[in-house]
């Protein structure tokens, strides 16, 4: 079921005014704190500003704002940067969301007050809860299966039209790792180069510059931004997110150009950049795929990176099939490191590999025969009886040569 709904970011409306209830302070004699207004105020994208007043007792010295970031339990508080207590409480508090203290836009960010009187008593206001947009815009959002698109200012019909063929795409991708849960990641569609400047993450100037980069996925938040409603750079942000799903484990430590080659994979339109490669390779210019866990800083280096990675990954599915690339998920989520997980799926290391991917470029059809990682272990136990049962034969004849 499809549903859409208008998402009004006007600064200050996920704001809480009015009478909030009252607030039991532990101190003797007190009475209650009542929140009469509390509300914030996206400055997108450096800050957030958040505003209280609340009737309270005179011996209430201080109090803080505590919020979380997405869907984690990690609290983080500040300090007013404006308080007093005459009358009332009036504070106000400032969280920086830009350079330095970065928060991608989709996010809901909860919060809550603490105020403490003289006595070290403390009081915990109710919590409240609103998503993280920039509000020059007014949002509009469509519902999917896995994930939610929220969008401004485009045609609700090229949207629905895009997000329904990323949809039945993303199915593959869901195969490939095996989940079957339920999924709502956010992905917010932004219109413009300047739109991207205030939106991503903060990027070295050349590549700001460049505009190298045309989205990101936060897998710690279950969101991705995306510059244009395009549908490649959909598939590949989300199939970021889900990747991070199906390597769920802590000790899971996968190399970058896995991560990116099979994003890329699943991109419809990805196949231009075989040519890259193609070019790389003639030239002499291929990066060793054994210093491809993580990626380069250069722009040069960057494009050549992802064009190398969508090309490995595709070798590996088309030669041996997804289910040789599940196991090896299933292999790096439980601990091992690239070189083991490969060889306890494909029989060969990274090394082996690369060579092999290379000869697949200079179009020779022997490549290397993948070897059953439990063939082999069967195949050493057959090798050790031959020899035992030979070198008795062996010993035997001797004897008997010798009589």
């Amino acid at each position: 079921m499809i549903l859409l709904s208008v998402v009004a970011a006007i600064a200050g409306l996920f704001g809480f005014h009015g009478a909030g209830g009252d607030i039991q302070t532990g101190s003797l004699n007190a009475r209650a704190i009542t929140i009469v207004e509390s509300s914030h105020r996206i400055e997108f994208p450096d800050r957030i500003v958040f505003t209280l007043e609340a009737d309270a007792p005179p011996d209430v010295q201080s109090a803080r704002l505590y919020y979380t970031v997405g869907p984690h339990d990690v609290k983080v508080y500040t300090y007013p940067v404006r308080f007093t207590n005459s009358e009332n409480i009036e504070a106000e508090f400032i969280v920086n969301t830009g350079k330095d203290g970065f928060i991608p836009q989709g996010v809901e960010i909860e919060y809550y007050y603490v105020f403490t009187d003289s006595l070290g008593n403390r009081t915990v206001s109710d919590s409240r809860t609103f998503e993280y947009l920039d509000p020059r815009y007014n949002w509009q959002r469509l519902s999917m299966d896995d994930f939610t698109i929220i969008w401004h200012n485009r045609p609700e019909r090229a949207v629905r039209r895009t997000a329904a063929d990323v949809s039945i795409r993303m199915r593959a991708v869901r195969d490939l790792f095996g989940l079957e849960g339920d999924y709502d990641f956010k992905a917010v569609i932004i219109n413009s180069r300047a739109e991207a400047d205030r939106s991503f993450p903060p990027v070295s100037d050349t590549s700001q510059d460049t505009f190298l980069y045309g989205g990101f996925a936060f897998n710690r938040y279950d969101v991705l931004v995306v510059a244009g409603l395009n549908r490649d750079s959909l598939i590949h942000e989300l199939t970021h997110l889900m990747f991070d799903e199906r390597l769920d484990s802590p000790r899971a430590k996968p190399p970058a150009w896995l991560n990116e080659g099979i994003a890329m994979y699943f991109e419809p339109g990805g196949g231009y950049r075989q040519s890259d490669v193609q070019r790389a390779f003639r030239s002499g210019n291929l990066i060793p795929l054994r210093h491809m866990r993580s990626v380069p800083g250069r722009p040069d280096d960057v494009r050549l990176f992802y064009s190398q990675s969508a090309s490995v990954v595709r070798f590996m599915m088309d030669e041996f099939g997804p289910e040789r690339m599940d196991t090896l998920l299933t292999e790096i989520n439980e601990g091992r490191k690239i070189d083991e997980a490969l060889i306890a799926t494909y029989g060969v290391g990274v090394d082996e590999l690369d060579r092999g991917w290379r000869r697949h470029l200079a179009g020779e059809t022997s490549i290397f025969q993948i070897r059953d990682p439990g063939a082999l272990g069967t195949s050493a136990i057959i090798g050790a009886a031959l020899l035992v049962t030979t070198s008795a034969v062996l010993i035997r004849w001797l004897k008997n040569l010798r009589k």
